[in-house]
């Protein structure tokens, strides 16, 4: 019993916070406001439909087309079956004549090479990854500059 007094103890205090006092009136007000002004005639009689349902048979005969020049064009589906079929006309002619021979190859010279070039010392080697170039992202005009002589005053060299 306890417990359900303090719960609605809880509802109390919230049913009586500002924004449900007010709020709950309002949009239950605006609610009824909105329900009587929707209703867009009497409601007391059935249902009456303005117009009658018209019943269709499913398949419905379709009716003959009058063509213009009295044929039917070759593109209406279903009449290509009734013209007589012929045989197509061939529409590339072929030439009967002998390729030309195939061009020669010019013959093989063998060219000859001087001394090859040493290959790099490991020291002379730098890859930018063993360096650490590739990880460095400073730019040229960041390097460190020369330092500014300092002369002092009152000491002769």
């Amino acid at each position: 019993m306890e417990r359900l007094d303090l719960i609605l103890d809880r509802l109390k205090a919230f049913a009586l916070t500002r924004p449900v006092a007010y709020g709950a009136p309002s949009f239950a007000a605006a609610g009824l406001l909105a329900g009587l002004f929707m209703q867009t005639g009497p409601q007391d009689g059935p249902y009456v439909p303005e117009m009658e349902r018209v019943e269709r048979p499913v398949m419905a005969e379709a009716e003959p087309i009058a063509w213009p020049t009295g044929k039917v064009p070759d593109y209406v589906i279903g009449t290509d079956s009734l013209k007589p079929a012929r045989a197509p006309q061939p529409a590339v002619q072929y030439a009967d004549y002998e390729p030309p021979p195939a061009p020669e190859p010019p013959p093989y010279v063998p060219v000859e090479h001087g001394p090859a070039a040493p290959p790099p010392s490991a020291d002379e080697t730098r890859w930018a990854s063993a360096q650490g170039d590739i990880l460095d992202v400073s730019l040229p005009e960041d390097a460190p500059r020369a330092p500014t002589p300092t002369v002092l005053a009152g000491i002769n060299p």
